[in-house]
């Protein structure tokens, strides 16, 4: 990659001049495909055995309640232990448990529970990996360059998730969903070798004070930060109200266009088509301000979701997700951005802990009542009204927003 594609003070990709950064967003592209070729063997498997949206929801809530629980701990040890130690290990089980599934499924042991339990244990340690991992981030390049970083770890997730669907219903094809479960615990060698190769992170704090403590007053400064309040409130309806959509796609795929694994691999990877076209949008609108950014994106999220759950086949509603993966990521992005710029770097781990509550924990706990919604008035129908619901809560936040930098 050329010197100067990355150098310009507007380029999407200038934080890859940074090696560290390079590093782990390398590691994490790799990893991350292997994670979405679980995401979708897991909610395969599910929807297979149970033939039931609710089942679906029964799973995210499995992985919300961790998340809850214990985001804000991992956000306090963020800022008390060695950031890289504390991303190894956590990847290290990650793996670990990848390999229970490939082990429980190739033998013909798995039951549902079985899956709800690994997939609550993976939340788990996902409590622990996010908030070390970005609260990194910006101590891993420049100032003016923390959303275009942001975003690019976005693209990371997110844009993993263009192959790592595609392949994951290719796989599931041809040779089960214990394959994809294999796949994606090789792939976490990725993140551990770029951790090995990279620098120190900044020390970590005193740690003077209890976890407890440190919880609470990272608590205080969100309620008492009208910036931080607004933007993690706004992340919250997005999640709980507008991403749903994604947990319930295998229920989704069987009743309304009735396709296969392969049409299901194609679904959910299409919001990642959108994911990788965010790192422009980003920089070309972050001019009017962040605030007014997540705002935009997320009024339009809400309106492809409607679109989406109303889609007449299989090509409007791969164009509709693409289209809702560039303005989640571009949402998501800004407001993580905001978050990270507006604390001091010693409380940052513990914010991006309640962040993650707001983020992931939101999104899974919301696809449960949009589970049950959809077992009673249908899948298509209970993503409308969430994504309804979306496009009207960023209205009613639309003020603040827009009066945020």
């Amino acid at each position: 990659m050329k010197a100067d594609v990355l150098a310009g003070p507007r380029s999407a990709l200038r934080p890859l001049r940074h090696r560290d950064f390079r590093l782990l967003w390398t590691g994490l592209l790799i990893s991350n495909t292997g994670t979405w070729m679980q995401f979708v063997a897991v909610g395969y498997l599910v929807d297979r055995l149970t033939l039931s949206p609710f089942y679906l929801g029964v799973l995210a809530l499995a992985q919300a309640v961790p998340r809850f629980l214990l985001a804000p701990v991992g956000g306090a040890l963020a800022d008390r232990w060695d950031r890289k130690a504390l991303l190894f290990w956590t990847n290290a089980w990650l793996a670990a448990t990848g390999l229970a599934l490939v082990i429980l499924t190739a033998a013909g042991w798995v039951r549902v529970w079985h899956v709800v339990v690994l997939a609550g244990l993976n939340s788990a340690l996902q409590s622990f990996d996010m908030p070390a991992r970005h609260s990194w981030i910006p101590s891993l390049v420049e100032e003016d360059e923390v959303l275009q970083a942001v975003t690019l770890n976005s693209v990371a997730f997110n844009g993993a998730g263009i192959l790592g669907p595609s392949l994951a219903g290719l796989v599931i094809a041809a040779g089960g969903e214990a394959a994809c479960f294999l796949l994606n615990a090789v792939s976490y060698g990725a993140v551990l070798l770029a951790l090995q190769r990279m620098g120190a992170p900044p020390p970590p704090g005193s740690g003077r004070a209890s976890v407890l403590e440190e919880i609470r007053e990272a608590v205080r400064l969100v309620r008492t930060d009208r910036t931080v309040a607004t933007v993690l409130a706004t992340v919250a309806a997005l999640n709980f109200l507008g991403r749903p959509y994604f947990r319930l796609m295998p229920a989704f795929a069987r009743e309304v266009l009735h396709t296969d694994a392969v049409g299901l691999g194609l679904l959910q990877a299409a919001p990642g088509v959108g994911t990788l076209l965010a790192p422009w949008y980003v920089t070309a609108g972050r001019r009017g301000g962040s605030g007014r950014l997540l705002h935009r994106s997320t009024c339009a999220l809400g309106v492809c979701v409607v679109l989406f759950a109303f889609s007449p086949g299989l090509g409007w509603a791969l164009a509709l997700l693409v289209a809702a993966g560039l303005f989640q990521s571009a949402a998501l992005s800004s407001a993580n951005a905001l978050v990270q710029t507006s604390v001091d770097p010693s409380i940052r781990g513990r914010v991006m802990g309640l962040y993650s509550v707001t983020a992931f924990g939101m999104f899974t706990l919301g696809s449960f009542p949009f589970g049950a919604l959809a077992e009673w008035v249908g899948t298509a129908a209970a993503l409308a009204v969430g994504g309804a619901l979306t496009s009207l809560a960023a209205w009613v936040a639309g003020p603040r927003l827009r009066r945020i930098g």
